[in-house]
């Protein structure tokens, strides 16, 4: 890809928030993100750091997604058809999702006990364990193929979108249940985009960064001692049930919103200058973010569940030699699968 087809910003900040997704991970064992091994407990301060990290990383991978879509559509001028699109991204992400989750579900899921055919399917059609993300995106992308093919990008629909996102869905297989949820931020990222410019022009400054970061951190904080989302299942009125997870939602909204802004904003200092070209390094992992994103967790919970890893090292260490082994194996897994063709189809 020459460097004019190249969004300097989307190099940086696509390894970045991965980088964050697999150091997040690690510390879910000692946060209570998922159940702790025997021997493990909870650290509060690892706690309280997590909180200040979850809030924007995952949705900011959905963001660069429609970001990158409109980048190609708008300034590129790719057009699909439907058919060729839809096959294009199930190939992309579908495809590595049966594969690796057919191998996640028989190391971390399968008993022979309880094994049943149509759990099965959809487990792995659903993506098993982290994989949930790759159908949903592949949803998010039918979306905003839709949305380019038939000229509906509009404000209203940004913010009917955003409104939808806070409502609570019921269990929905095959990666559409979280689908209104990140649509929002896969469309937010085609309408950031579209306005860069603007968007750039005014507020790329050290006092609206400052602003987002500090709305960030307040309602974090917030959020975490005074949003209580159990109230939600906790009381029997239907409307406070709503009231609460709506509330939760909303708080979560916003602070999701201002870390993407403010991270997004001070990116683009250094991407607008003139002459700024990326180190190789940092586009280098711009191309094994998919691969460590596949690889991490299942050397996460192999570490986890079925290794005495977490007793010999504790509570306090596990996370940051967790983290250590898999962001270093995941890469080298990475780097020797796209030397080969089957690869670099799944993951290249």
């Amino acid at each position: 890809m020459g460097q004019k087809k190249l969004l300097y910003e989307v190099s940086i900040i696509r390894p970045l928030v991965i980088f964050l997704l697999v150091f997040l991970h690690a510390f879910a064992p000692v946060t209570g993100a998922w159940e702790s091994p025997e021997g493990v407990s909870i650290v509060p301060a690892y706690v309280w750091m997590c909180e200040f990290i979850r809030g924007f990383r995952i949705e900011t991978i959905a963001l660069v997604a429609g970001y990158v879509f409109a980048f190609q559509s708008i300034d590129l001028g790719r057009q699909y058809a439907f058919g060729g699109f839809a096959w294009k991204k199930f190939k992309r992400l579908i495809l590595p999702c049966i594969v690796f989750s057919v191998i996640y579900y028989f190391l971390f899921i399968f008993d022979r006990t309880t094994f049943a055919v149509v759990p099965f399917l959809l487990s792995i059609l659903s993506g098993s364990g982290h994989l949930w993300f790759l159908p949903m995106l592949f949803w998010c992308f039918i979306a905003i193929w839709t949305i380019d093919r038939y000229k509906l990008s509009s404000y209203w629909l940004l913010a009917l979108l955003a409104l939808v996102s806070l409502l609570p869905i019921p269990y929905i297989p095959f990666g559409l249940q979280r689908l209104p949820h990140f649509l929002f931020y896969c469309y937010f990222g085609y309408t950031l985009y579209e306005h860069r410019e603007q968007v750039i022009q005014r507020f790329m400054n050290a006092r609206s960064i400052v602003c987002l970061a500090a709305v960030y951190i307040a309602l974090t904080i917030v959020n975490k001692l005074c949003i209580d989302p159990h109230l939600a299942f906790t009381t029997e009125s239907f409307v406070m049930k709503l009231g609460w997870y709506m509330l939760s939602g909303a708080c979560k909204f916003i602070i999701s919103c201002t870390g993407i802004l403010a991270l997004y904003l001070l990116v683009s200092t250094k991407t607008t200058l003139p002459d700024f070209v990326p180190h190789q390094a940092i586009i280098d992992a711009s191309k094994v973010c998919y691969g460590v994103y596949v690889y991490h967790q299942f050397l996460y919970v192999w570490l986890f569940e079925h290794t005495a890893f977490p007793q010999w090292v504790g509570s306090y260490a596990l996370p940051w030699t967790a983290f250590a082994i898999t962001i270093t194996v995941s890469y080298i897994l990475t780097i020797l699968t796209l030397k080969t063709k089957t690869g670099q189809f799944l993951i290249g």
